[in-house]
């Protein structure tokens, strides 16, 4: 296990999220002290992470080319790719994200001076990525479609020191199109795809809109409940790499962060972005 190579131009890296917009996705839950759909509070939190890495990849006025970035959803029967249609192409830079939003728009935002007092504070907000919830599940073709697209973008980056790619898996329910084993099978056939630094990182945030108590990057299938969804996603998930262990120790209240797996199960949306900003945590790496 590596997973130190320098990003850059040259040598990128993929994250590929994969979007639950199923049905129960509809179910209410709270972003930003209101009550939204989970749909809703997820592409919000999506379009935060997507104006993050654009903006990691600003240099002198223009974009460099360290992130292929993909957004795929499933619901019904449908796997598509929710970002704007570039060149008919589901991986894009940050340069056409940033050039490509389906829509900018003005928000306010409240920010705490250092008195304590509040003022409001217009922003310009890029959206790509727009909410859905509809139907059934079809998870274990969202993993076979994701096999897909990295088994070529591994295959063009053959015998390059890479940065393994990361795919972050945000559910909310267990899929409808096959058995727990062939789940895990395509999970399995996503996590042996590597680059020269190493494997595939698979990270599943199961999210929940009840006040749960959330388990965040277990190191034993023992932190979880006796649930055998809970545990199918743990031996789903990926050992994180060390290059996040002190960002995770945080968020297990300091307790040790050695050999934890990429998952959370019944995570709150505060919880979701946490673990999407520690998977894409690579920031020490750009070159």
């Amino acid at each position: 296990m590596s997973y130190l190579a320098r990003i850059t131009q040259n040598t990128p890296t993929a994250i590929l999220l994969l979007v639950d917009q199923s049905g129960s996705m509809s179910e209410p839950t709270r972003w930003n002290g209101q009550s939204v759909t989970k749909a809703q509070a997820v592409a919000a939190a999506i379009n935060t992470l997507l104006s993050e890495l654009v903006a990691r990849s600003r240099r002198d006025g223009g974009y460099q080319s360290y992130y292929d970035i993909a957004v795929i959803g499933y619901a019904g029967s449908e796997v598509r790719s929710l970002l704007p249609a570039v060149g008919g192409q589901w991986f894009l830079s940050p340069e056409e994200l940033a050039e490509n939003p389906v829509e900018r728009r003005d928000v306010q935002r409240l920010r705490t001076l250092p008195d304590g007092r509040q003022i409001a504070t217009v922003m310009r907000e890029n959206i790509w990525v727009r909410p859905a919830a509809e139907w059934n599940t079809p998870m274990t073709a969202a993993f076979a479609e994701a096999h897909r697209l990295l088994k070529q973008w591994c295959g063009r980056h053959k015998g390059q020191p890479c940065y393994p790619p990361t795919v972050i898996h945000i559910t909310d329910g267990e899929a409808t199109d096959g058995t727990p084993e062939q789940l895990a099978a395509a999970a399995a056939r996503l996590q042996s795809l590597a680059t020269a630094d190493g494997h595939t990182l698979l990270i599943n945030i199961h999210i929940s809109g009840r006040e749960s108590s959330p388990v965040l990057f277990p190191a034993t299938a023992d932190e979880l409940p006796e649930d055998r969804y809970a545990r199918l996603l743990f031996d789903m998930s990926s050992p994180m790499p060390a290059l996040y262990r002190a960002e995770i120790a945080l968020l297990r209240d300091g307790r040790p962060s050695d050999n934890v797996r990429g998952m959370a199960y019944q995570a709150n949306m505060t919880d979701l972005v946490r673990m999407m900003n520690i998977g894409t945590a690579t920031s020490n790496l750009l070159l």
